[in-house]
């Protein structure tokens, strides 16, 4: 996805430490167009936003690459944001540099002298870089959690992480998270989605330093409830249907991130609904 980065002046990067003004940029209409793009895109393959994207995508290739053959090995098998989509100014322009290739081919061997690839042909490299990402599905771990009777992280998460609104565990007192399990990682900006969170803990969080409580933590049923409807939810976005693996997938094949709209999101976030915890006093 073509994209520019911006430039803001020393100026303008000081108004920005008035909070007005940073609620004012990220309720920009041109910010929410493009939120809501990107939210179609990403829940209906046959929405408006999702063609809006995918022709923005194929144009930008189309008219960014020359050479045919290196066209259609950047060509994905795959519809647009099944895989994490790359926002870049200048992603095409670097490859076609002459300094440049694109290897495609499987990599068959690491030898002294650079990678060969399954064709045998040897790249003579002095450095390799090993870009290889990391387990997007540790979160926490490998820390040991225990929360009440001796439950454990690793036993809630035996199948897969889960939590409720991607904030609570059950039998995990007072324990919330800032983009837990099956939040909206790959959908929002993460700093936006970080503050909604907080709003929500902190009512979560009120009854325990007023006194109300002892100990806040969902409780089972609404995990489960909650689980069931976000994975049929999750089922019908452009990564289950868009033809990719990609580690948006738990250990099930189901997208692991928040299947609804951002607009669900904020509502979700106002406040909750305290029937679906378990308050100890």
């Amino acid at each position: 996805m073509p994209v520019e980065n911006g430039y803001f002046s020393e100026e303008q990067q000081g108004a920005f430490e008035d909070p007005e003004v940073l609620r004012e940029a990220m309720n920009m209409p041109e910010y929410l167009a493009s939120v809501e793009a990107y939210t179609q895109a990403l829940t209906d393959e046959n929405s408006e936003g999702a063609k809006a994207l995918g022709d923005a995508c194929r144009l930008n290739l189309e008219q960014s690459i020359v050479n045919p053959a290196l066209r259609e090995q950047l060509t994905p098998d795959h519809q647009p944001l099944c895989k994490r989509l790359i926002f870049s100014p200048d992603y095409y322009r670097a490859i076609q540099d002459p300094d440049a290739s694109l290897v495609t081919a499987p990599i068959e061997a690491i030898e002294p002298e650079g990678i060969r690839t399954a064709d045998g042909h040897l790249h003579e490299l002095d450095v390799i870089a090993l870009a290889t990402g990391f387990d997007a599905r540790a979160f926490m771990r490998p820390m040991r959690i225990c929360g009440r009777n001796g439950v454990s992280l690793e036993d809630l998460w035996s199948d897969y992480p889960k939590a409720y609104l991607a904030i609570s565990m059950p039998d995990m007192p007072n324990l919330f998270m800032l983009n837990g399990p099956n939040g909206p990682v790959g959908n929002f900006s993460l700093i936006d989605i970080a503050e909604h969170q907080w709003d929500y803990i902190w009512q979560l969080v009120e009854p325990v330093l007023t006194g109300q409580a002892k100990e806040v933590s969902c409780s089972y049923d609404a995990l489960a409830a909650y689980e069931e409807t976000r994975s049929d939810a999750a089922k019908r976005t452009v990564w289950f249907r868009g033809g990719c693996q990609s580690w948006y997938l738990d250990s099930r094949g189901v997208p692991a991130s928040w299947p609804w709209t951002y607009g669900d999101f904020v509502t979700a976030m106002e406040s909750p609904d305290l029937s679906d915890f378990d308050l100890v006093s």
